[in-house]
């Protein structure tokens, strides 16, 4: 079957229905709205959109949970009922949030993604001990979808070692779990591992346009494809940074396209994808939310010409020299400094966007003297912890370098 011709027969328009939730022993009806295009997964139906709930609002140091009630509960009025969370995710608030919020909600009602922290384990029954830490967060009995947490060439091996996949899946037989997979940040070479390992009920990938072929996202989509396994795709906007385009980058989307917005291109260009069931965003605000959902209302899949475009738009953002960083913060953890390397690579590739060395020192500056890159060791613990194999020491040194030049020039 055709890519499109695919897309075409697994998309299901849903909409109509009123969403019950429940709280404090009272029902609520939310008056369902536009809905979001739906995918067949299996025995359920999935929005093409999910919730990612790496990047809360936030108010201070705090998850602004006003603000997250309000994008939950028009989420779920536009059938985007698909939430993704993780241990570490906002320092490790996000599942005590999302639990705090979907408590009010029938559980029927919402799809719950979560992942197992390999960091964490130290052994088999680590394993269960977490995974109940994480029900007790989320305040629910059972995850629907759950993974194997962040597989590289550096975890693999521990993924193995402590059994995680043998202790996962009793968890599935007793119900505990409804459908079982692994998120992937690693080389082609160890994913052909992967996917023989286990029966997976599906894989969360990187796919965006940019890293299509920049991290090899295609040929990993492919080897997982291969296997018939159904993708969930993580960072389709990497990070932000298809959002806030080069000027060079924008003007071929506007020159082709002009009522296109940078994140309704990326977020097509994702969900285009065949063997897709889900694009997870991280949404902010409620603002970001709406616009969308807006793209997911009426979504068609992106034409031969706008994926023409789209590679042409890569290979722009590639030739102008940005740092390829999503700003996961997993290399944060594992800092010893408390350098704060992807605030440093945001504001380096900001200024390669904008060529001001002014820009650069002002912003530069607003870090605290432990954040900044001149603080590095070169102890390698963030080469070994990033999803994307930067060489991290050496990058920071680059951006410590221009720095220093701009702030000569100020």
């Amino acid at each position: 079957m055709k890519r499109r011709e695919f897309i075409k027969s697994s998309v299901l328009a849903l909409g109509g229905t009123a969403l019950m939730t429940t709280g404090c022993g009272k029902n609520k009806t939310i008056k369902a709205q536009g809905q979001v295009i739906k995918r067949k997964y299996k025995d359920i139906t999935v929005p093409l959109l999910g919730f990612g709930l790496m990047r809360l609002p936030m108010n201070g140091n705090k998850i602004d949970m006003v603000e997250l009630e309000k994008m939950t509960e028009y989420a779920f009025a536009h059938g985007a009922n698909y939430f993704d969370t993780a241990y570490m995710y906002v320092d490790g608030n996000s599942e005590t949030a999302i639990g705090k919020v979907l408590k009010r909600y029938d559980r029927n009602s919402f799809i719950l993604a979560d992942k197992s922290p390999i960091y964490k384990m130290n052994s088999q029954s680590d394993v269960r001990k977490i995974f109940d830490e994480q029900r007790k967060k989320c305040q629910v009995d059972y995850f629907d979808f759950y993974m194997c947490h962040n597989i590289n060439v550096n975890t693999f091996e521990q993924y193995r070692n402590v059994k995680m996949v043998e202790e996962l899946n009793k968890l599935k037989e007793e119900g505990l779990i409804k459908y079982f997979g692994f998120s992937f940040h690693g080389t082609p070479e160890i994913l052909k591992e992967v996917v023989k390992d286990y029966n997976w009920d599906f894989a969360q990938l990187q796919v965006n346009y940019l890293d299509w072929d920049v991290v090899k996202a295609h040929e990993q989509y492919n080897i997982v494809q291969a296997e018939g396994i159904p993708v969930t795709v993580m960072e389709p906007l990497r990070g932000g940074g298809l959002v806030n385009l080069s000027e060079k980058a924008m003007a071929k989307l506007k020159g082709n396209y002009p009522n296109a917005t940078p994140a309704e291109f990326g977020l097509r260009w994702a969900a285009s994808q065949n063997n897709v069931v889900t694009v997870l965003s991280g949404m902010s605000n409620l603002k970001q939310m709406k616009e969308n959902i807006a793209v997911f209302e009426n979504f068609t899949p992106m034409s031969e010409e706008e994926i023409k475009v789209a590679d042409e738009m890569a290979k722009i953002i590639q030739s102008q020299g940005e740092i390829n960083c999503t700003a996961c913060k997993y290399c944060t953890e594992v800092c010893p400094k408390g350098i704060n390397i992807p605030a440093i690579f945001s504001l380096y590739n900001q200024y390669k966007v904008t060529n001001s060395a002014f820009h650069l020192k002002v912003y530069y500056e607003t870090l605290s003297e432990s954040e900044k890159a001149n603080n590095c060791i070169k102890c390698g613990l963030c080469n070994k912890n990033c999803p994307q194999n930067l060489p991290i020491p050496d990058l920071l040194a680059q951006v410590q370098k221009e720095y220093e030049k701009a702030k000569a020039s100020a």
